[in-house]
């Protein structure tokens, strides 16, 4: 029986090394643009990063498919998903009524606490394509704090 007990924390970190869920509780994402484009000319490099509002994930919120077809922005809609161990790939629209639409594709991995994708967002703009690239990384930060 002690034995036993001995290997219960191995036997509990395995088994939640296993899951393909995210964690349940606050998550902070950072968003790094790298460089940008017009018509392919580089425009600017490294920006400061952005961070927007936190966001508390919940029970059936935290299986990949769910977590990861919540956009940050309203105006923006996924159109393909694929999240499943620990590798993700997403396409996500986004228009506005002051732009034109842009597509966002996006790839990367995550496990239950942290997630970090490459994407690239591209739109036509009076006959000239603009392209932006950037880093997308998430942390779990913990419990979702009291409402």
């Amino acid at each position: 029986m002690k034995r036993l007990l001995l290997f219960a924390p191995f036997l509990l970190a395995a088994h939640a090394a296993d899951s393909d869920h995210l964690a349940e509780g606050q998550w902070e994402s950072l968003f790094q643009i790298e460089s940008s484009s017009t018509d392919g000319k580089k425009q600017h490099q490294q920006n400061a990063p952005i961070y927007p509002p936190s966001r508390c994930v919940k029970g059936g919120e935290t299986a990949p498919m769910a977590f990861f077809s919540h956009p940050e922005d309203p105006e923006c809609k996924t159109v393909s998903l694929k999240a499943e161990k620990g590798k993700i790939r997403l396409t996500r629209l986004c228009q506005s009524a002051s732009n034109p639409m842009a597509t966002i594709e996006a790839k990367g991995h995550y496990d239950p606490h942290h997630y970090s994708m490459t994407f690239l967002m591209w739109n036509m703009f009076d006959g000239v394509k603009i392209a932006v690239k950037g880093h997308i990384t998430g942390s779990y930060q913990g419990l979702c704090p009291p409402q």
